[in-house]
């Protein structure tokens, strides 16, 4: 629920009124950001209220901001307070590892590193299976640990591989380490090859790399090049756009 929500859903003709379920991975600004909300606040067409799920340390901290921040006009806690009064939106905690019915689908939290901006706040990660397969949505997130990789292990047994992967390739050409919280080009081709060790990705799963930011240096056909080399998966360098 990022600063560029309002401009594509004018541009694809989804109106934000008729959106009733939003699952945030976290609570930074371009994940969860305070003038797209803003949005809401200014039409009278919403009649159901806009569900938003969040772990439950990320939801701590928007209480906290709504707390702090209720008498002072203008300020993100007090319009979020305003748009709950008004039933304008709901606010749910999901706990990891735990599989909830949401608008007609089954999803599925999983944990990750990448600090949010609540204390102990983590981003999530989210299985999601529904009309079109299984799909896995991953950003922001990091390296699997075994936590993870175990589960999905042992979730593939019964449920087969992944349809679907989304997931974020911020830094590109530029080398992190292991514990920064995103993704680079090199961290991708290994996390590739961890899932595929799970059974979770196989030659039928689609992946696509998001979340890219600018202070890489792979243009987009060299990224997509780098992981038709190194990544051993059915994988796509994602762009404006692009529809799947």
């Amino acid at each position: 629920f990022g600063p560029d929500v309002p401009a594509a859903s004018q541009h694809w003709g989804v109106p934000l009124y008729d959106v009733e379920h939003v699952l945030i991975t976290h609570t930074h600004e371009d994940h969860f950001n305070a003038a797209t909300f803003s949005v809401l606040t200014m039409t009278d067409m919403k009649k159901k209220p806009m569900h938003f799920y969040l772990s439950a340390a990320g939801l701590a901290w928007v209480e906290q901001i709504i707390e702090t921040q209720r008498g002072m006009n203008g300020t993100f806690g007090s319009m979020l307070s305003s748009l709950l009064s008004q039933g304008k939106i709901a606010l749910h905690a999901l706990e990891p590892y735990q599989t909830y019915e949401i608008g007609g689908k089954r999803i599925t939290p999983l944990k990750t590193i990448h600090r949010g901006c609540g204390a102990g706040e983590t981003a999530q990660n989210y299985l999601i299976e529904w009309e079109r397969g299984v799909w896995l949505y991953a950003a922001d997130t990091s390296l699997y640990g075994e936590e993870n990789l175990a589960f999905l292990g042992t979730w593939a047994k019964t449920h087969g591989a992944l349809d679907t992967m989304i997931v974020e390739g911020t830094f590109g050409s530029r080398r992190l380490p292991k514990d920064s919280g995103h993704m680079d080009a090199y961290q991708l081709a290994q996390q590739m090859a961890d899932l595929r060790r799970v059974s979770v990705l196989d030659r039928h799963s689609r992946v696509f790399i998001t979340h890219i930011n600018q202070v890489q240096h792979f243009s987009h056909a060299e990224y997509q090049n780098y992981l038709q080399i190194h990544a051993d998966a059915n994988i796509t360098v994602a762009y404006d756009g692009m529809r799947i």
